[in-house]
């Protein structure tokens, strides 16, 4: 998070203060050979189903999802080797770049499709969608974000050569995974392997056969009562772990500031004052916490987006620039695009029963602020897909107030997109260095949002109908953002329950003091407000275990730093993977009656 995927996707925002990143590949490897192959494409879409699978999984549980382009140009290269030391030739730098953008563009699609925010926070709302329609409208909201990253391409790649660094950090890799006598990125391969395997079988001890418990609760009484009675403890489990250690102490620990403002100072006091029932489980506290949490994150998001206020006037510019034609873009791709556009309406309004005036104007916002977020993510590696959609909600709720459902889908539609954008750019990135023919990646791109929504919808589905949502088990904190600001836009502060409005604004003061304050020479000594946020509306032992996490990669890069720096981010891919599909095969046994669940 995206913290945030690379980097996990998170919503904060810095202003860069770096000057663009420059790489150069060895000499010789640029060369000729296969690129577009369907090997590449096939394993591309392989690699990316068990991402997209991963992200639905850590997505509705902490709201965080995973690019996941380094880890994908890790396994193409060992799978590719591995098919051209039997069948064929070895891989080119070009073809494995193909594999990984074809894998990060089906990543993608569970944010794009809304699996991870917009869906889940209409599910709370008691508004079902037909899961063919979700498939359709994701793979068409993909699309759109795929070519918006394609029309911008040359003025941000080219013209302006911003660093993207995951782009960047991507063709590093790869580049080293490449010449010859190094042997170190087919080591992480089996170390994020091996992650995986372990990962999977203690899920399965956890869920199933009950042999390890899920929480260890935390000793102690708040409020006269135990304290697990307010979610603490420390989590069995290996994604959270990894997820601690890939967004670094900094975050983990401002996760577990918020926690205990929400879960240690909060939730005992709303006890106390009977504002919540003793007895009360974590559905009934979070209705009171979302709150002051969502207030925390959008301060953050406003003084973050105030501070990118050039950004949007240089948006303009890079859609001048589209117009005049320097964006490359052929006249099948305006097709596709507008075909696209098309199925956005006639599903926004059959599906989502969006009148055609307000999908209208999510259609009008999407390419600039896709612009504004394809900016973001070259210049601070962090793509604000949560802020582009909160925008679109304030907007609509302004100017066509409605229900609820209906400012969430329209916030849908720039989000969904503005997901994909930011992927896409850092994929072009990576071709751009390696010399990839970006109509080849395009390709991939649009092959991958199509594969990315017919799998990830299944996921999702699943682990609905397995643990509910907004539940313990999958608390799905991004819906709560969307379902917090529908209310703010629609109905503003009535209906809130009691004293709710007060700790909002508090937390939206103090939001954006805080980002304000780390935006000079406190920076290293802030906390971040965002994650702070992600600390009230989860579990606190979700916070508790995250912490423990980075506090021990952390120890680990103070004691053995080469070992913690090659292999840190295959260990918590492999982790989050591991716990990812074995949690999906479990749900859908679970749905289908063959296992029951553990305690």
């Amino acid at each position: 998070m995206s913290v945030p995927s690379g980097p996990l996707e998170s919503s904060a925002l810095e202003v860069p203060s770096a000057q663009p990143v420059v790489f150069v590949p060895a000499p010789g490897l640029v060369a000729s050979g296969g690129e577009f192959t369907p090997r590449a494409l096939v394993g591309g879409c392989i690699i990316g189903a068990l991402l997209a699978v991963s992200n639905v999984y850590m997505g509705m549980k902490t709201g965080w999802w995973e690019s996941g382009s380094i880890s994908a140009a890790v396994l193409g290269f060992s799978g590719l080797s591995a098919l051209g030391r039997r069948w064929g030739t070895a891989p080119t730098a070009q073809e494995n770049n193909l594999v990984q953008t074809a894998a990060s563009a089906v990543g993608a699609m569970p944010a794009a499709a809304g699996l991870l925010g917009s869906l889940p926070a209409l599910a709370l709302m008691d508004i079902t969608v037909p899961a063919w329609g979700v498939v359709a409208w994701g793979a068409a909201l993909g699309v759109l974000g795929v070519l918006a990253a394609y029309l911008l391409r040359r003025r941000l790649l080219v013209d302006e050569a911003l660093p993207f660094p995951t782009g960047v950090a991507t063709a590093e890799v790869i580049t080293a995974m490449h010449q010859k006598g190094r042997a170190t990125q087919p080591g992480r391969a089996r170390v994020l392997l091996s992650s995986g395997l372990v990962s999977m079988g203690m899920t399965w001890l956890r869920d199933v056969t009950g042999w390890v418990p899920s929480v260890t609760a935390m000793p102690g009484k708040l409020a006269g009562l135990p304290a697990s009675n307010f979610t603490w403890g420390l989590g069995w489990n290996p994604m959270l772990l990894a997820i601690g250690m890939m967004v670094g102490l900094p975050m983990g620990l401002s996760m577990l500031l918020g926690a205990v403002l929400a879960w240690g100072g909060i939730a005992p006091r709303l006890v106390s004052t009977g504002a919540v029932a003793t007895n009360a489980g974590y559905e009934q506290f979070v209705e009171w916490l979302t709150w002051p949490g969502v207030g925390l994150m959008l301060g953050a998001a406003v003084v973050a987006l105030a501070a990118q206020a050039r950004s949007l006037v240089k948006a303009v510019k890079d859609l001048r620039a589209v117009r005049s034609g320097s964006g490359g873009v052929g006249r099948w791709a305006l097709g596709v695009a507008l075909a696209s556009g098309a199925v956005v309406l006639v599903l926004g309004h059959g599906v989502f029963e969006l009148p055609m005036l307000h999908t209208l104007l999510a259609l009008a916002l999407l390419l600039p602020l896709c612009a504004v977020c394809a900016r973001a993510a070259g210049q601070t590696d962090i793509s604000p897909v949560s802020q582009m959609g909160q925008i679109t909600q304030v907007v609509s709720g302004t100017l066509f107030p409605g229900p609820r459902g209906l400012n969430v889908a329209v916030g849908s539609v720039t989000a969904g997109a503005v997901a994909q954008t930011g992927v896409s750019l850092w994929s072009l990135k990576t071709g751009h260095v390696l010399g990839t023919k970006p109509q080849h990646q395009l390709l991939a791109q649009l092959l991958g949002v199509i594969i990315g929504a017919a799998v990830g919808v299944p996921a999702y589905v699943l682990l609905m109908k397995a643990y509910g949502v907004g539940s313990e088990a999958l608390p799905v904190p991004s819906a709560h953002q969307f379902v917090a600001l529908a209310e703010l836009s629609t109905r503003g502060f009535s209906g809130l329950p009691a004293h709710a409005s007060e700790a909002a604004w508090i937390g939206f003061c103090v939001g954006a003091g805080l980002t304000l304050l780390a935006r000079g020479r406190l920076e290293r000594f802030v906390p971040s407000a965002v994650a702070m946020g992600m600390g009230f509306l989860m579990p606190a032992h979700y916070s508790v275990t995250i912490a423990t996490g980075a506090l021990l990669v952390a120890i680990a890069r103070r004691v053995r730093p080469d070992g913690a720096t090659q292999h840190a981010s295959a260990l918590g891919a492999g982790a989050i993977a591991g716990e990812s599909l074995m949690g999906l095969a479990i749900a859908a046994l679970l749905a289908l009656g063959f296992i029951q669940r553990s305690g």
